[in-house]
Order: structure tokens, then sequence, then C-alpha cells
């Protein structure tokens, strides 16, 4: 891989001799069902551009190397680290941001829009996108489940990464890889080709157009129609735990809500090491990542995270991390739990009841993640002040499982007559 990344530093510069060079483009797949359609992307885009590609861990899950255009290099997280070896050598996300005229992300997943609106750079993907010259165009094709395209954080990341210039490629209404039929598909490749095409060709004409002309047919899809309403049942219940040591209490906290709700619980990989499983209600799943990437095998299949989420009446997440609760603020979906909270719709209850050291809790991060939380609708359960894991005295402990049982029961409860509140508690943040 070294012999590739020498290619791209050292390819000659075009001579102006009256015979301009193709276009270069720089296709890059994110993890969505939808980068099984990244051969043919590719191989559409190679009849016109010199072309190279990027693809992200998740994504490689979905590509088929082998229909893959002949010679094309599918660049790698593992290529960024085995290319560079002392100072002086080539770094491979500079090296493609230099060589490319355009790049395209397609498919774009809900979590690569939310780290690249947040300005992360954890992957050759979005590292690129974070050393990009945002002279030259980025076009993206979002591709995930209805639940999350009309989630409120997409119409953030978008707004964010309108601000940078990059354009958008809105997805289609069709069949969903789940199963579902709403809007969320990524376009198709001839789509985005020919509008990647119509738009650098559009560039080089004189008196050409500036990209909100050019593009101006392309714009978010407005939200879809809320979940139906079903009969009269007992409540649903959907318990988290992410990695915390006061997961040693989800048990406990389980055993409070079968009394009253039926209940489904989400932990994290983190989080299953504080929890003792002997000490959950008889025949409780607890669903991990694991099941959400071996449940789905086919298009039609059910997907774990909207599963959950459709099932739901109320999400509690206790307890909520200082890292789950910063990437629930930053709208990243990671893991299953996550994914859940980015599909969630927020007409229904979601709690968050945190639990970490007294320094984290009082740090300024948490006060601009707890601003966000509460500006979607989330409702903070409040941490105690007790001795904490490492032994201070201090806020950040999480809620006593009886108070968050509480909470939640009046939160469901109709509220009676004389109340003066809906859900009795005041929320904080």
């Amino acid at each position: 891989m070294a012999s590739e990344l020498m290619a791209i530093e050292n390819e000659p510069q075009p001579i102006n001799a009256g015979l301009p060079r193709k276009p270069r483009i720089l296709l890059a797949a994110s993890g969505s069902v939808a980068a099984m359609k990244f051969a043919n992307l590719c191989r559409t885009f190679a009849e016109w551009a010199e072309i190279k590609a990027v693809a992200t861990k998740a994504s490689l899950h979905f590509i088929d190397k082998a229909s893959l255009p002949n010679g094309l290099v599918l660049y790698t997280d593992e290529d960024e680290w085995s290319s560079w070896k002392q100072i002086g050598d080539s770094v491979l996300h500079i090296e493609l941001r230099r060589w490319a005229d355009i790049m395209v992300i397609a498919p774009l997943s809900a979590n690569t829009l939310a780290k690249i609106a947040g300005g992360l750079c954890d992957n050759l993907l979005t590292c690129v996108v974070r050393a990009w010259d945002y002279k030259k165009p980025i076009f993206i094709a979002p591709a995930m489940n209805t639940l999350m395209w009309t989630n409120t954080f997409t119409e953030r990341h978008l707004m964010a990464l309108d601000e940078l210039g990059i354009t958008l490629i809105r997805p289609v209404s069709k069949r969903l890889a789940c199963g579902d039929h709403g809007n969320g598909a990524m376009a198709e490749p001839s789509l985005i080709y020919s509008t990647v095409r119509l738009f650098a060709e559009s560039r080089n004409q004189p008196g050409s157009s500036n990209r909100q002309q050019v593009m101006a047919s392309i714009s978010v899809a407005t939200v879809g129609e809320p979940l139906p309403v079903t009969g009269p049942r007992r409540s649903r219940v959907l318990l988290a735990a992410s990695g915390s040591v006061a997961a040693m209490q989800f048990g406990a906290l389980c055993h409070y809500f079968v009394e009253w709700a039926d209940v489904a619980a989400v932990v994290t990989a983190a989080a299953l090491r504080f929890i003792d499983k002997d000490s959950l209600p008889m025949n409780m799943v607890l669903y991990t990542d694991q099941y959400e990437q071996t449940m789905w095998k086919k298009l039609g299949d059910s997907v774990l995270h909207i599963e959950l989420s459709c099932w739901a009446d109320v999400l509690v997440i206790a307890p909520a991390s200082a890292n789950t609760l910063g990437k629930i603020s930053m709208g990243l979906c990671d893991n299953l739990l996550t994914c859940i909270v980015r599909a969630w719709d927020y007409k229904k209850g979601l709690f968050v009841a945190p639990a970490m050291d007294t320094l984290m809790w009082t740090n300024s991060f948490m006060e601009k993640h707890l601003t966000d939380v509460d500006d979607l609708g989330i409702v903070l359960i409040p941490p105690d002040t007790e001795r904490s894991v490492c032994g201070e005295r201090g806020k950040g402990a999480m809620a006593e499982p009886s108070d968050i049982d509480t909470a939640i029961r009046v939160f469901l409860e109709p509220p009676s007559s004389d109340s003066g509140s809906s859900n009795g508690m005041e929320e904080q943040s």
C-alpha cells in the first residue's frame, strides 16, 4: 500500500497543453446497508473520471470487493496507519485530499453525518473531510432508516454541513433494509453520478452558477407521519445502561419496572462489566451490539434498534455515563443504545439518569450536553450527592432505582384533574 501512496504523492500535476485531464473523484462509503451499491457507484464514475475509494470499517461489511472496478484500491483506516512510519512520510488523508477535485460520500450514515457536523476525525474518511479544502466540492448521499432521517439531529447536522458548503443529494422513499417503506434510502448511483457530473461541468462553463443555483433542486426531506397508536395495554419501558459503575444497580432497577410494565433491556459493552446477570429478572434478555450485528442478514430483515425504538413507550437510560451523554448530545450513533436514541420519536418520553464522578458532572462540557438533550425534550433525573466510587463525596451518583421508577410511573400515568403538573417532576438542566 506504500507504493499506492507514493503514486498519489508523486503523481505529476496536469500540464496545460490543451488536453485537460479527467476529473479526480474521491468516492467514500460509510457504514450503511446501502454500501452494497458502492461497487456500482465506482464503476459508474470510472467511465468518466479518475477515481480513488475510501471505506470505513463498518462499510466493509456490505461491500463486495470482487465487484469493484479492476485496479481500484479501496483505502481503509489500516492504510492510514501503515503508510506513515516517520516524520517526513506522506499522510494518506492529506494526500487524498490534495489529489481529489471532488469528494462524494455515498452512502453517508447517520453516525458519519454526526461526526462530520461535529468536526470529528476518528477514521480515514472523517480525517479527509476535516482536512478538506472547501473551495472544492463535497457531495453527500445519506442513507438511513426513516426514523433517523426525520430525527431532529439530522436537521441540525445538515444545517452544519450546508454552512461548510457541502452539497446534499437527498435520499428517496422506497422499501428500506428493515422492510419498512419510507424516506431515507440512498439515491440511486446513476442519480448521484449525473448530479456530480452536471455540477462539475456547469462549474467549468463561462458564467457558471454558484453551488446554490446549480443545486437548487436538492433539499432536505420533511418530517414523516407519526407512529400509529395501539389499544390499551401495559406500558412498554425500554431500560438501558451505559458504562458506569452505577450499572451495578441495573438489576434492581429492572425488578422495579417489571412489576408494572413490559420491560426490554439494552446495555453497552462498557456496562456489561458491572452488571450481575444473575440479579436480573428471570428470562430477561440483555440486548447488546452483537444482537444488532447478527440480527440483520438481508433486505427485509428487522433492524433491532428500529424495532426497539418503535416498541417502547418510554426509554430510560440509567446509568447514563458522561461519554454516552456526550454522544447523545452530538447525535452520534455508534452502538445499539445510541442508535435507538438517534431513531427515537421525541413525542415519546426519554429519560436520562446520569452517573459519574463529581469532576465530570461539574465540567463545562456537561452543562452544554445537558442543554442539548433538554432541547430535544429529554428529561433529566438529577444525580444524588453521596460518596462516589473514588471515595470522594460530591454530586454525580445515579438517582436511586426506586426514585427513577417513581418518576417514570408518574410520567406515564394520566394526570388527575387536580394535578398541577403533567409529569410530577421538575425538569432540570
